[in-house]
């Protein structure tokens, strides 16, 4: 699908400029997404958010298409707590972490449109910071980044809010995992997350995520909390295995597989392995005695199945049985090759690219694949309209700074 603007995007700058004229002097705006009617409150408030970056307070409800219910129907979406720290609860540095390279990519092409991933990682970081019905409120939003990706990208991340952290890539000492899938070389420094001991807990998202609600309410999810490793009686560590942390924290999902699953999916509709979970969504503390035991595990050759190098060497670190298991999300956090039936069911995030649907089976996914389309062109829309009356506003200050 070309990613060249289209009669979508100019109609989503004018909507988004009107929109934040607009909201200079509505308290409330309501808009229709493809799956459910938002509500939002809004305001002056709201508008300064939009411009300097800030994280409102914005509240939502989510009614189905298909007959509205009522509040009793709403998904159950856990909360979170009181961002006022007290003596019985310290406040955490919590962080949202994705990952960016340029080497799957023709880095050298300056039209960014052009790049897809790239373009998907805006999407997040928008839906993250500004879209009232999705953003956090005072999580920081992260974006880590290679070498090989560009200042140009790096320099728009910035721009778009994003807290821009650059890192050096991870490999083996003898690179044995490589060679499999030359674009992907350089995933394995999704672990340098592990490095980021600023924030007390993170969510790690790869780029190819939507929101439908806020997702700051996974941090209370039971699983997502630290805790200690288990002791294991005649355990045996693999030779050049180092030492395990003393705690850990990795909760995620199990994978699923097919377009036809249920919601919540089971290992007869859906879940691909028992056991195994996919990397692309999970829940971490950083610790540098976790990450050390990630490479240590990584420089012993044919320690795991490199196919999938990142997501097979933490499912081999924290299968059920081992020392440092795995804990399972509820899935109303994310799932991965949605369907209808999981956006009807109140589903906060999805696992799918906008641009291809490789899982998609049968016609019942149409208005799946629209509602993840749109999302591009609205992003797009959104910072055409936020770049223009940003230029606009420097320009005022300038002029009235010589005047």
């Amino acid at each position: 699908m070309s990613t060249r603007p289209n009669a979508r995007h100019f109609s989503a700058i004018a909507a988004a400029i009107i929109t934040i004229c607009l909201l200079l002097s509505i308290s409330t705006t309501s808009y229709a997404t493809g799956f459910g009617k938002y509500t939002v409150q809004t305001g002056q408030e709201a508008v300064t958010n939009a411009v300097h970056g800030s994280h409102g307070n914005a509240q939502h409800t989510f009614s189905k298409e298909h007959g509205q219910s009522d509040d009793t129907d709403e998904p159950k979406v856990k909360t979170k707590p009181s961002d006022k720290p007290t003596d019985e609860q310290p406040k955490e540095k919590l962080a949202y972490v994705t990952w960016l390279s340029g080497t799957i990519v023709d880095d050298n092409d300056e039209d960014l449109e052009n790049d897809i991933y790239f373009q998907a990682t805006r999407i997040l970081v928008w839906q993250l910071l500004h879209v009232p019905e999705t953003r956090t409120k005072g999580i920081d939003v992260v974006v880590m980044v290679t070498p090989s990706v560009s200042e140009s990208r790096r320099a728009r991340l910035q721009r778009d809010g994003a807290i821009v952290y650059p890192v050096e890539l991870l490999s083996s000492e003898t690179r044995w995992e490589h060679g499999l899938a030359d674009r992907w070389n350089d995933i394995m420094t999704k672990l340098c997350v592990w490095q980021m001991t600023q924030y007390s807990r993170i969510l790690f998202l790869d780029g190819d995520m939507m929101l439908l609600s806020s997702l700051d309410g996974v941090f209370d999810d039971p699983v997502a909390q630290i805790q200690e490793t288990k002791q294991i009686d005649n355990y045996t560590a693999v030779e050049g295995e180092g030492p395990l942390p003393s705690t850990y924290l990795f909760a995620s999902l199990s994978e699923v597989d097919n377009i036809h699953h249920d919601f919540p999916p089971t290992y007869d509709t859906g879940i691909r392995t028992k056991g195994y979970f996919c990397a692309g969504f999970f829940m971490l503390a950083p610790s540098l005695a976790a990450f050390e035991y990630y490479r240590s595990i990584l420089n012993i050759p044919n320690a795991f199945d490199s196919s999938y190098m990142e997501q097979n060497l933490l499912n081999m670190a924290h299968h059920w049985d081992g020392a440092m298991p795995w804990q399972e999300l509820d899935y109303t956090w994310n799932i991965r090759i949605p369907n209808e039936n999981d956006y009807e069911q109140g589903v906060v995030s999805v696992h799918e690219k906008w641009w291809e649907r490789r899982y998609s089976f049968s016609d019942d996914t149409k208005k799946v694949d629209e509602w993840l389309r749109t999302r591009r062109w609205e992003m797009k829309g959104w910072y055409d309209a936020y770049d223009m009356l940003m230029s606009k506003a420097s320009r005022k200050t300038v002029l009235n700074t010589m005047s």
